[in-house]
């Protein structure tokens, strides 16, 4: 019979919860579920979406530990807090993990969407508890693992104003008066009226503008069903339509022509501070996050659309798509670990990559989770008699200050998320 906790242990392996949205892709062609197959007895439905893969301690989808399958990683974490933790983060984070950890697949766009601040989701969650469930802010950051697709924050001035010139449709639904209030001072407060104007606009007038710009577009393409240059435009267009396809008639779809497109190869990432507006259109990606649910909708999406508090509450900075590219660093005494470092205290990531042979995998001053994206080996650590045998898609958790040896049987790369309280 389980025990209600399960034995301390320096290292953990655990089992993680799946979530099957239907914007996830189908079956083997998602990483959530290749990882998920990989490591465990978990059977893929070929007919089925695979969107998340969640690893830590969030109520809504806690993992278990894999030594003692009753046990929840949640309780895991409370019967061992200050040895799991360490006494800085436990202070600081009242005795909780402070990040969640995923893997998201995505095939359908997600909404366009932006987080608050943490004052600001204090506010809302006294307001309307039911729509902003805790108080607490959500920066995230997201890593490719695959080609990803996202839109993230504003466009640069001229090019909002191109659009503006050249798209009749989006001039229709913003305003001609308002679009030319913006191509003349390009200031953040015109553009502030501009999407305000585009995410209020009547629903019919969406709709019909929509539905004349679509088959405006399809027009445009070539026999083989591809528009004929690489420009902005085209590459936008053939965005738009296919987004269109997903969401006929969402105002969202015109969102494109505001906000960049950033193509993530894999190993880049982008950071969603917040009041950053973005969403997530295609790909596959780790996402470490503070634990919060509070996401603030306008488009792109079936859920509740909060129109006026995003109009409000974003960050309306101009700049190219390059610039919201997240830079990794490299450790001086260790170039093995890439370091993705935002300015948050509940989190950070490391790529850690490692040839066959014997390594020593560097101690973090908190606690962390690993997840295995390529390779095989086994990890020991230092106060365990007992190695941990790892594959792709092996997820563990470690506690405070753990150090720990690696022997690769096949080159392995590891995604650590971790909240270091001594700072990186």
């Amino acid at each position: 019979m389980a025990s209600d906790t399960s034995a301390y242990r320096a290292a953990v392996q655990l089992n993680c919860d799946v979530q099957q949205y239907q914007w996830g892709k189908q079956g083997s062609s998602s990483q959530v579920a290749q990882l998920r197959a990989n490591s465990s007895s978990f059977e893929v439905d070929e007919s089925k979406p695979y969107a998340e893969l969640w690893m830590g301690s969030h109520p809504k989808a806690p993992a278990t530990v894999v030594a003692d399958p009753d046990v929840p990683f949640i309780q895991y974490l409370e019967a061992h807090r200050e040895a799991c933790l360490g006494n800085a983060v436990a202070e600081q984070f009242d005795g909780k993990l402070p990040f969640l950890f995923k893997v998201l697949s995505i095939q359908k766009a997600l909404s366009i969407q932006a987080h608050p601040t943490k004052d600001h989701a204090k506010v809302l969650h006294e307001a309307a508890p039911d729509k902003y469930p805790d108080p607490n802010h959500k920066p995230e950051m997201a890593i490719a693992l695959t080609p990803f697709e996202a839109m993230c924050g504003f466009r640069p001035a001229d090019e909002i104003a191109g659009f503006f010139e050249n798209v009749e449709e989006l001039k229709a639904v913003v305003g001609s008066d308002t679009c030319s209030a913006f191509s003349a001072s390009r200031s953040e407060a015109s553009l502030k009226e501009c999407f305000s104007a585009l995410m209020h606009c009547d629903d019919e007038v969406v709709h019909s503008n929509l539905a004349h710009l679509t088959q405006r577009l399809e027009s445009m393409k070539s026999s083989d069903g591809t528009f004929s240059d690489d420009t902005e435009s085209k590459c936008v267009a053939s965005l738009l339509l296919r987004t269109h396809s997903q969401f006929p008639g969402d105002v969202g779809c015109f969102a494109l022509y505001f906000l960049n497109v950033i193509n993530l190869e894999p190993g880049q990432a982008i950071f969603l501070g917040p009041n950053i507006p973005h969403a997530y259109m295609a790909g596959d990606c780790v996402e470490c996050m503070a634990c919060s649910d509070n996401v603030v909708r306008a488009g792109l999406t079936p859920k509740f659309k909060d129109k006026k508090t995003l109009c409000s509450m974003l960050d309306y900075t101009m700049s190219p798509a390059q610039s919201r590219i997240f830079p990794w660093r490299g450790e001086d005494d260790a170039p093995q670990y890439h370091v993705y470092d935002p300015p948050v205290p509940e989190f950070s990531v490391i790529l850690s990559s490692f040839a066959e042979g014997k390594h020593s995998l560097k101690p973090r001053n908190g606690p962390s989770i690993l997840l295995v994206t390529q390779g095989r080996g086994t990890l020991q650590v230092e106060s365990s008699a007992q190695p941990l045998s790892i594959v792709r898609g092996s997820v563990l958790f470690l506690s405070n200050s753990v150090s720990c040896s690696l022997s690769v049987d096949e080159p392995i790369s590891i995604y650590q998320a971790l909240c270091d309280a001594a700072g990186l």
